[in-house]
């Protein structure tokens, strides 16, 4: 489920007007799965309380209202995997020629023409003509023209590509990667991944379709396995 399909699950939730939903999901010009910043020019539209009789009672009011949104929006915005509210967005469209460095979340829809730096997590769904480094990375439809590295987790789609090696801690590949790859922790290869270069991880799951090209070198954590453990003839 991507970021519309979640904000216009919260919007039906709370206002029980479905058709106003896909109004609000439309407002934003990008696809089913993508958000971008226009996501927060739709929160915007959506913070409107619906008008109408509410029936005996009259209508709630604007604290009620808000307070509902809020807690609807809150469990919504937690499902999408995308930066948090004060993260900073690279909207489609947009080229930045040079390096970045961030300290919050980073969503990247453009093209970036330099390094980029990020101290939290790192989703792109652009392309980066350089080395990236972060906490966390996800590529989705993507493509990394340079070294990656991250301190935790790497995540790719069966779209994105990176040329250049990859350094993380855990990772899970369902894209293209023409370069080594280092993994201390975990190592998933799924169907749609194709590696051209050495694999060095703790533990491996290759997926039946996973296409590789290099020789794969399994740890336990940072000890490599040797032939000691084979009995002696």
């Amino acid at each position: 489920m991507g970021i519309m399909d979640n904000f216009k699950q919260a919007v039906t939730e709370l206002t029980g007007q479905e058709d106003q939903a896909g109004e609000g999901a439309a407002a934003t010009g990008f696809p089913p799965d993508e958000a971008g910043d226009g996501f927060v020019e739709t929160l915007g539209e959506a913070a409107v309380a619906p008008g109408g009789d509410s029936g005996e009672g009259g209508s709630a009011s604007g604290s009620d209202y808000g307070a509902r949104f809020s807690q609807t929006l809150d469990r919504a915005v937690s499902k999408a995997p995308a930066a948090n509210s004060s993260g900073t967005v690279i909207a489609p469209g947009t080229v930045v020629d040079g390096n970045i460095s961030s300290n919050e979340d980073l969503l990247i829809y453009g093209v970036v023409n330099g390094d980029v730096l990020n101290a939290n997590k790192l989703i792109i769904h652009g392309e980066v003509a350089g080395s990236i480094n972060a906490k966390d990375i996800s590529l989705v439809d993507s493509i990394i023209a340079g070294n990656v590295i991250a301190q935790n987790s790497t995540e790719m789609t069966k779209d994105s590509c990176i040329l250049g090696d990859l350094t993380t801690q855990n990772v899970v590949v369902s894209g293209k990667v023409k370069g080594n790859i280092e993994a201390k922790g975990n190592g998933i290869f799924k169907k749609d991944s194709i590696v051209l270069g050495n694999i060095s991880v703790g533990t491996i799951v290759i997926e039946g379709g996973a296409k590789m090209r290099g020789f794969v070198t399994t740890t336990d954590g940072d000890k490599e396995v040797d032939e000691d453990l084979f009995p002696q003839k």
